[in-house]
């Protein structure tokens, strides 16, 4: 949705999006919550870690997996990561245990 969002931008672009929606209300204790008023009562959500939570990723095992199908469709919604992309993913996971 944003390619490079924080939780705290996404929330504040949900607030920018939707200051009137009848459902939506802005939380007065966190900048980075809001109330959706569903048909059972009001949640509070946390824009904490929400991208994360929700970003589409495949795993490289599956990746490979995938492309090794013998179903041309399949094959064509996973092309071959580019080099410079599989490289930059193993030094971040590299740096993420150190």
């Amino acid at each position: 949705m944003f390619p490079k969002s924080t939780h705290e931008t996404f929330a504040q672009k949900m607030y920018q999006t939707y200051p009137k929606h009848k459902r939506f209300v802005k939380s007065k204790l966190s900048r980075t919550s809001s109330i959706i008023a569903h048909y059972a009562g009001e949640v509070t959500y946390l824009a904490d870690q929400f991208l994360e939570k929700n970003w589409d990723y495949v795993v490289a095992e599956h990746q490979d997996l995938l492309t090794a199908s013998k179903n041309s469709f399949v094959v064509g919604l996973f092309p071959p990561l580019p080099v410079d992309s599989i490289r930059k993913a193993a030094i971040q996971l590299q740096a993420c245990w150190r």
